[in-house]
């Protein structure tokens, strides 16, 4: 019988954890190199970029095309442009992956609290979650505009705790990337990666780590860590 998990809480990422949103992010940022006239840029280019965050995914599409980095001109106009893009098609293409939803339900009936913890700014992590339908479910949603020192600081992580009224001791941080588990590390919690987002392990020590390849997987994670 699965374990009660009642007074655990479950902190999870959103790009590359959650929601496979680099299809939309790509999309934008080649809206942008088109409109100055430049070669769009494959999604495989810049896949493991995605948490880097907008400016630098545009600073790969600009040396792709051999353009010189202009921060001046990033700031002032093409970081704009990507954003109005993005925010008017952030989830054209972007999906929960497979099991996760099924899964999050599942920790709720268990009694878990869960909890976004994001670099990605407030407003779109919300209107990500709350297009796909997702947002309800999360005590918090703490975007990296929200917090005073974002991840890879674990402090990013124990204020999202401390939001959704849990306790720092039981627990646990589901992500995908070095960014993730550097947080989880400074913060002492137990990491699950998941090996099919943007980023990959950095082979420093955990208090306690789990790696999955499906979020059917999961729970069998949790499980392992909670008994």
């Amino acid at each position: 019988m699965p374990q009660d998990l009642a007074g655990w809480t479950v902190v999870v990422d959103l790009d590359g954890t959650l929601v496979e949103t680099a299809p939309d992010l790509h999309a934008a940022l080649n809206h942008v190199l088109e409109k100055d006239g430049l070669a769009p840029i494959r999604l495989e280019t810049i896949r493991m970029m995605i948490g880097d965050g907008a400016k630098a995914l545009i600073r790969k599409g600009l040396s792709h095309n051999s353009v010189p980095i202009d921060e001046a001109d990033i700031d002032a106009r093409l970081w704009p442009s990507f954003l109005t893009y993005y925010e008017t098609n952030i989830t054209q293409h972007s999906h929960a992956y497979e099991g996760s939803v099924r899964t999050l339900d599942s920790l709720i009936k268990r009694g878990a609290t869960l909890a976004i913890c994001t670099n990605k700014a407030q407003h779109l992590a919300e209107q990500v979650l709350n297009e796909l339908g997702l947002a309800s479910r999360f005590a918090t949603i703490l975007g990296g505009d929200r917090t005073i020192t974002k991840k890879p600081s674990g402090a990013h992580i124990l204020e999202t705790i401390a939001l959704s009224h849990g306790d720092a001791s039981r627990t646990i941080m589901i992500g995908d990337s070095q960014t993730d588990e550097r947080a989880a590390s400074d913060a002492q919690l137990p990491f699950i990666m998941v090996s099919f987002g943007y980023g990959h392990l950095s082979g420093a020590p955990l208090p306690h780590l789990e790696k999955v390849d499906r979020w059917t997987d999961v729970e069998e994670a949790i499980n392992r860590i909670v008994h």
